[in-house]
């Protein structure tokens, strides 16, 4: 392990003794660099940056923060600016950078979480990457728990593996209990390479009485090679929970052999609300035994959903493709969607569309769109439109 600290560090802790046994803690720290570098055989890494919990105060300034393994069985865990139990974090960042390369790999990240504190983080990119066998990473930025707040600013954000039985989750701005969440981020970016491999990006997401506030660039999650999985959810909304979250373009694409990609926005059910605004919406696939299903702006139980959208496109290429999109449907709920043209394209063999648009069962749904266009080109195609019936 190396650890550099280029700039002046001042440290100020209060020590449990007679004359400041009651006062909270506080922490101050100012540095350059800080490394922290593996290579081998069943490694640990842990790095906790500018947490808070007790009533303490933490205030950091790091320049570059980075933290790499190579090896056999190796585990990361990167922890920066959380705060809990009336703990008070304050931190501003550079570049933050993990990565691993090996076998039976495992990363975690948490920066800017707040479960019955408040954090407050500035940082510039995050990025996250693993190569090799059987890896699994974790991103959890700006999420709240209990009555937490946490407000957090960043420039891109960023989750990459290479390998086989890959793994990737990611939660941007989520709330959850009575907790609030700010988050601006930059582009939000997912990507994998190779075999059976999943992945998983929840922005925005509120639930219990949590608020959640988000507002990023483009959105893109891609997989290439066999036996895909992608899950994207913006904006989804259950219980009490409040969503509002405004983004750029929304990308999701794949490429190999028996893919699935599901994609929901501006969901909400229970007594949920979601507010979102995005920009256009494209699901792309090429390859065979595809599945593609989008969902945008749905509500149920007496959730309440409110979506703009622009463009709406999905596209498919190769044999015994399935496409199904879902459009401020309602059961229960109340929908409200204003959209651009919607999409649907297919090439090849046994292919099959379906699109769903303003359908309401026991709800109330009100849906704007420009022109709806579904095209197949191959043989034994299928084609549906279920449009405006209750």
């Amino acid at each position: 392990m190396n650890i550099s600290l280029k700039s002046s560090m001042n440290v100020v802790a209060c020590l449990f003794v007679s004359v400041c046994a009651s006062a909270p803690a506080i922490a101050q720290v100012q540095a350059q660099d800080l490394n922290q570098n593996q290579a081998g055989l069943l490694n640990k890494q842990s790095m906790d940056l500018g947490n808070s919990k007790g009533g303490g105060k933490a205030q950091v300034n790091l320049k570059n923060i980075n933290q790499s393994q190579a090896g056999l069985l190796n585990s990361q865990e990167l922890s920066i600016g959380n705060a809990d139990k009336g703990g008070k974090s304050n931190v501003n960042l550079g570049n933050v950078k993990q990565g691993q390369a090996g076998l039976l790999n495992k990363q975690k990240m948490a920066i800017g979480n707040a479960g019955q504190g408040k954090s407050d983080v500035l940082s510039g990119p995050v990025m996250q990457g693993q190569a090799g066998l059987l890896n699994s990473q974790d991103m959890n930025l700006g999420s709240v728990s209990g009555n937490g707040s946490s407000k957090v600013r960043t420039g891109a954000v960023m989750q990459g593996q290479a390998g086989l039985l890959n793994k990737q989750n990611m939660n941007v701005g989520g709330s959850s209990g009575s907790g609030k969440s700010n988050v601006a981020a930059g582009a939000i970016l997912q990507g994998q390479a190779g075999l059976l491999n999943s992945q998983n990006m929840n922005v925005g997401g509120a639930s219990g009485n949590g608020q959640s506030n988000v507002a990023a660039g483009a959105v893109v999650q891609g997989q290439a090679g066999l036996l895909q999985r992608q899950n994207m959810e913006i904006g989804k909304s259950s219980g009490s929970g409040k969503s509002n979250v405004a983004v750029g373009a929304v990308l999701q694409g794949q490429a190999g052999l028996l893919n699935n990609q599901d994609m929901k926005i501006g969901n909400a059910s229970g007594n949920g609300k979601s507010n979102v605004a995005v920009g256009a919406v494209v699901q792309g696939q090429a390859g065979l035994l595809n599945n593609q299903q989008l969902e945008v702006g749905n509500s149920s139980g007496n959730g309440k959903s409110n979506v703009a959208v622009g463009a709406i496109v999905q596209a498919q290429g190769g044999l015994l493709q399935n496409q199904q999109a879902k459009i401020g449907n309602a059961s229960n709920g109340t929908a409200n969607v204003a959209v651009g043209a919607v999409v649907q394209a297919q090439g090849g063999l046994l292919n099959s569309q379906q699109v769903n648009v303003g359908n309401a069962n026991s709800g109330s749904t009100n849906v704007v769109a420009g022109a709806i266009v579904q095209g197949q080109g191959g043989m034994l195609g299928v084609q549906k439109v279920n449009i405006g019936n209750n």
